[in-house]
C-alpha cells in the first residue's frame, strides 16, 4: 500500500499490475497480523470470482491454479508459505 491509500484502492491497483485484471468485485474475508521471527505485517484477505483472461506481470515468478485436493495434499510439506497455510486454517478454506 502507498501512503494514504485505502486497502480497496491498493487491492485494485496491485491486481491490475500483477494479473492484468481490472473488472472484478472483491469480497473481504478477514484481516490479521502475521508475525514471524523475520517480519510482522498486516494482511488483508479477499476473494473474487473472475471469468476472464489473466495476464501475469514480470513481478510474478510463475504461478498456477491449485485444486482444493492438491492444496490439502501439500499442506505442511513446505510447499506453501506460512502465511498461506495460516490463512487456510484461519478462515477454514478447506
Amino acid at each position: 500500500m502507498d501512503l494514504g491509500e485505502s486497502v480497496e484502492i491498493a487491492l485494485k491497483r496491485e491486481v491490475c499490475e500483477e494479473l492484468g485484471i481490472t473488472d472484478f468485485t472483491p469480497e473481504t474475508i478477514t484481516n490479521y497480523v502475521f508475525e514471524s521471527a523475520r517480519e510482522r505485517e498486516l494482511v488483508f484477505v479477499h476473494k473474487t470470482v473472475y471469468d476472464g483472461e489473466i495476464h501475469p506481470s514480470n513481478e510474478l515468478d510463475g504461478g498456477r491454479f491449485w485444486s482444493i485436493e492438491e492444496i490439502k495434499e501439500n499442506l505442511g510439506k513446505g510447499v506453501f508459505t506460512p502465511n498461506f497455510e495460516g490463512e487456510v486454517e484461519r478462515v477454514n478454506l478447506l
